[in-house]
Order: structure tokens, then sequence, then C-alpha cells
């Protein structure tokens, strides 16, 4: 897939009151919460339901977390004034809210939000935003080296989907078990378990999630394959990228019997009777054998045809007896499915010879 400037940003918010600037947004994740959007997009800070402010309460963004030097938006709530020392991207509305207009890489790492009480105590939010690109990838593989696009009901196939994400390394390092327990995807509609994201090496930024050893059997036949990620937000679950497979699968099986069959049919005489041996599906598409039986004779009708249906026009008496159906393909070649019937074909006694 190609990569395209789109991402995720997962936010954690710590509160904290002290009279001096405390470090520990970085030391302690138990008190987080997320928030995402997609990076080129609008990102709001939302903070009317987690404080209160008022018009004495001086309230600056710092783009950092234990070293606040760098604000990116100071509000002084005395005389309204606004001061926006790094990109107008920010923007505050109804004081309560920031927005960045258009979000960037570049945007990860740390924040942290200030609310200045008095001369000597402020309150605290620190937050921390992950960014995840876009380019979310699923592909298959055989628990063998050898590439195939065809299967075979009974095969085992792995599904692998990875993404790529940007962050602090120390919040990667301290962290990874909130990431990981936020963050996670399914793969495939088929099986219903969700499969955490895996580094894929100790200092990448990489991750993975596998399904491995699926077993394939005839519903997976031209089924299309998606992954998904999503985001754990309390008691509710966001789906934030999905991707699918360019191709459906194409999985071979036997011929069997689908749907119900009738050991017992029956028809006034005169009538025209379609004996449907298509009944029978598989893939490749079976070839179909039709062989009537009566009074120790036998008669084969189709023999091995590309069509699987038989007409009797007419029928009589003489017309009545076994019918057995048989559909096989190279998976089941000389071992077919089949099925019989008996045919019932009621008549007027002056039709008997």
């Amino acid at each position: 897939m190609q990569l395209k400037h789109r991402s995720i940003l997962l936010l954690i918010i710590v509160k904290l009151v002290t009279g001096q600037y405390s470090h520990l947004a970085s030391q302690n994740s138990d008190l987080v919460i997320s928030l995402s959007a997609v990076l080129g997009a609008q990102l709001v800070f939302n903070l009317d339901k987690i404080i209160e402010l008022n018009d004495s309460k001086n309230i600056t963004w710092y783009k950092g977390g234990d070293d606040l030097k760098r604000a990116i938006f100071t509000l002084v709530r005395s005389t309204h004034s606004y001061i926006v020392p790094i990109s107008s991207r920010y923007v505050i509305v109804n004081q309560t809210k920031l927005l960045i207009l258009r979000t960037l890489v570049g945007d990860e790492g740390f924040y942290t939000f200030e609310i200045k009480i008095n001369s000597k105590n402020s309150e605290y939010y620190f937050y921390h935003v992950i960014l995840f690109t876009q380019n979310l990838s699923l592909s298959i593989s055989l628990p063998s080296s050898s590439r195939q696009s065809t299967y075979h009901a009974g095969q085992q196939i792995n599904f692998t989907c990875s993404i790529s994400l940007f962050a602090d390394r120390t919040f990667i390092e301290r962290f990874r078990s909130t990431l990981l327990s936020t963050w996670y995807m399914t793969i495939y509609s088929h099986d219903s378990d969700r499969y955490e994201l895996s580094p894929l090496s100790s200092n990448s930024y990489s991750y993975a999630a596998n399904l491995l050893n699926y077993d394939l059997d005839r519903n997976d036949h031209n089924q299309h394959v998606s992954c998904m990620l999503l985001q754990q937000e309390f008691q509710t679950t966001k789906a934030i990228l999905n991707t699918s497979l360019p191709t459906i699968l194409n999985v071979e099986y036997k011929a069997y019997l689908r749907g119900n069959y009738y050991f017992t049919r029956s028809f006034n005489s005169y009538s025209l009777i379609e004996i449907n041996c298509e009944e029978f599906d598989g893939n490749p598409k079976p070839v179909y054998t039709l062989i009537w039986f009566l009074n120790g004779e036998n008669q084969t009708l189709l023999n091995q045809s590309q069509h699987g249906r038989y007409f009797i026009e007419n029928a009589t008496w003489h017309q009545r007896g076994h019918y057995m159906c048989l559909a096989e393909n190279y998976l089941n070649y000389r071992v077919p499915a089949h099925q019989s019937f008996r045919l019932n074909i009621w008549f007027n006694a002056h039709q008997i010879e």
C-alpha cells in the first residue's frame, strides 16, 4: 500500500496540582485516557468535561512533558489576550478547546496543559501523542515458504497486518503495556479474536498482528479479507484504520451436496420433470453423472457432463425407478459425491401395456 501522510493521535491525560513542576507525567501510566484524530485533519483537545475555568485563570499549552520551555499557546484570561508563538495551526475555541487545525508529523510526543492558579501554584494536565501512519498493510503467507494465489480447503495459512507509528521513545519503552492494551487489531471477519500489536524488533516503531495457522474451508471461498486497527476507549471500541486484500480468497474444495435433498419424488404422468444434479457444488466446478436404475438394469443419462440438469418430457410409468447423481472434481476424483432418489410416476390403468 502506498504511504499516505495521515495518522492517528493517542493522547494521554494526567492531572497534577503542585507548587513546582513535576516529572510524574513521564513516570506513571495509570492515569491515562485516549483521544484520536487523523493526521492532516483537525484535532480537538476538549476540556469541558474535566475542568472548570474562570476568568481569573491563565492557561498555557506546552509541547513537551519535562521541560516547559516551548509554549505553543497562552491565554491571559484577565485581558482575554492570546500569545501564539509557534504556529497559527493552534486555535482556542470557547476558551476550553484547543484545536490543531491540521495535524502534521512531528506532533508526536509529550504535551502539557497548565492552568495558573496563583503565583506559586499551577494545575497541570499531561498528554502524550502517538502518530499511527496510514500505511496499514495486510498480507497472506503459508507456514511453508511457498507462495500461491489458490488455496485448498483444509490448508493452513497465516494473515499478517502491520502498521508504523511515531512516538516519544521514552513513552514506548516505559509504557509499552499501555500502548498494547489500548490498540489492537481484528483480522478477517470469519475470525472473531482480537490480536495484540507486537513490535517487529526491539528498537522498531513498526508493529504487527498475526493470525497464524488459520484452517481454510469451503466457506472461505470468495471471501474478502480485511484487517482493522481498533482503539479501546473505556467501555467502547473505536475503529481507526482498515485495509483489505485487493483480491478475494480463491479456495478449492471437493464437490459436496448443498441444501436439502429429496429421497422420493412423485409426479403425474405426462409431466415435464427436471433432475438437477447441480445441487452439488465444488471448486473447481464439478462434472456430473446421472444413472437410472430399474428392475436390475441401469442406464447412464449424463456422463461427466459440464451441465448437470436432465429433463424428462411427457413422463410415463416406464421412467420410474431410482436415479443417482454423482459429482466430482480433481480433488475427489474417482470418489465422487453422490446421492440417489426414487422417482414415482402416477399413472392411469390404461397406460400400462
